[in-house]
């Protein structure tokens, strides 16, 4: 008997939505909420300890204790970035690629070279803070710088597990690393601060021992300690692989070290050390936006990597322009409240102690609009091996960061630094826009 009425079998395939060319089915919608909620919410603990430092230290100390922070703090981010583009990027982008039958041999190479890297690193911090006082400098500066250099490696081992839990797609390890230096740092905050022990230098110090002790069940968890790999590759090999990767990405970051902390240091030279302090501590509320926008980026960039190895490059640019969009909105959602709720903000982070300062936090919450927009972007090119694309960016966005920094400082003190650094990253993202343009058009 024939009828015209097709009965549905519930082992027929559901037909999937699609967005912007990617099919959306709802296991792979529960797969991908999953694994983003656990990225944001790891990246949330790592930025809450980055937080719960920022603003105690800003409310407990003086500004210019703090503004010694700020700068040495500013010294480390410059410094920890050349350990991002020579280990973590390149694990990224060709772990996932090449080595996903074999992490944790590929992740017993890339632990060597973080070893060797993270001494030449804290030796650079360490010379300059002897040059530091051969000069002269205030001494909190300079022990602060110090004692950073001793946190370094420890601090950035924390940085390499989560980013090796990423690449094997296990955001919940890297979460469990991070909800332990969450609360270490704050038990040690609250230790410290009743003992009267709490300063720069001693800051310092605190992030590298909750870094490294954060570690290391993640690293037995992926199969780093405790026995070794049946296969084994040479470090030296791998070595080479990041450079070859890496160099593009190195005078990228020092070009945007200068797009990001030209303003503290100008602002500790030019208004002296309290300036760059409540120019950090006005940072502050904007920072939560900014750590969400980097967690969704060490998401997508290894999804990313695996559909460049796979061909899948319509897929790939549809995936950077969905979460270029989807951050660029969620930063201008977050921007209108920090513009509307800023007194409050201000005076429940800090008591009212930066009450003339208030209207920092708004135009500062620009900065994580323009990053939402190119990071989309930024990680495409990057998991399509040409980050020389970011060096562009950054050679542009670099220039324009230092020149208003050094004119709008002038002119209007704090207020400048601020639209000085909202214009080197909105030069940052331009480059990104423009550049995806012209390749979508002659695609």
């Amino acid at each position: 008997m024939n009828s015209s009425v097709e009965v549905s079998s519930p082992l027929t395939p559901q037909p999937a939505h699609r967005l912007l060319g990617l099919e959306l089915t709802s296991s792979l919608v529960r797969n991908w909420g999953i694994k983003s909620g656990l990225s944001i919410l790891d990246q949330g603990l790592v930025s809450g300890a980055g937080f719960l430092l920022s603003f105690l230290l800003a409310r407990w100390l003086n500004s210019e204790a703090y503004g010694a922070f700020a700068v040495a703090f500013a010294t480390l981010l410059f410094i920890s970035g050349f350990h991002n583009v020579l280990l973590l990027e390149p694990m990224s982008v060709m772990g996932p690629a090449r080595y996903s039958g074999r992490t944790p041999a590929y992740f017993a190479a890339q632990l060597k070279i973080h070893k060797l890297l993270g001494a030449l690193l804290a030796g650079i911090l360490l010379l300059t803070a002897l040059f530091m006082n051969l000069l002269g400098a205030n001494h909190g500066l300079v022990s602060a710088t110090a004692a950073s250099a001793f946190a370094l490696p420890f601090f950035l081992m924390l940085w390499l597990v989560r980013r090796m839990a990423y690449m094997v797609q296990q955001p919940a390890v890297a979460c469990k690393a991070s909800a332990s230096y969450f609360l270490l740092t704050l038990i040690a905050l609250l230790v410290l601060h009743a003992r009267g022990a709490l300063g720069p230098a001693s800051a310092f110090l605190l992030m590298g021992c909750a870094g490294l002790l954060s570690a290391t069940v993640p690293l037995w968890k992926l199969g780093m300690l405790g026995k070794k790999a049946a296969h084994q590759y040479s470090w030296k090999s791998i070595a080479r692989e990041n450079w070859n990767y890496g160099r593009w990405l190195v005078l990228s970051t020092g070009l945007f070290s200068v797009a990001a902390q030209a303003q503290t240091y100008l602002c500790a030279g030019l208004l002296g050390l309290g300036a760059a302090g409540i120019f950090r501590a006005m940072q502050v509320p904007s920072l939560v936006m900014a750590q969400i926008v980097t967690a969704v980026g060490l998401l997508v960039l290894p999804a990313m990597s695996h559909e460049f190895g796979r061909g899948e490059f319509t897929r790939l640019r549809h995936k950077a322009m969905l979460a270029s969009a989807f951050l660029a909105s969620l930063a201008i959602c977050n921007a209108a409240v920090l513009g509307f709720f800023s007194k409050p903000i201000e005076h429940l982070l800090y008591n009212g102690k930066y009450s003339p300062y208030v209207q920092l936090i708004p135009i500062l919450g620009l900065v994580p609009v323009c990053t939402g927009l190119a990071s989309g972007l930024s990680m495409a090119a990057r998991a399509s091996q040409k980050p020389h694309i970011d060096l562009v960016a950054n050679a542009i966005s670099a220039p324009v960061g230092l020149v208003t920094a050094a004119i709008f400082i002038r002119l209007w003190g704090l207020n400048g630094a601020a639209f000085s650094l909202v214009a080197g990253f909105a030069a940052y993202a331009a480059v990104f826009l423009w550049y995806f343009q012209r390749r979508y058009q002659r695609a």
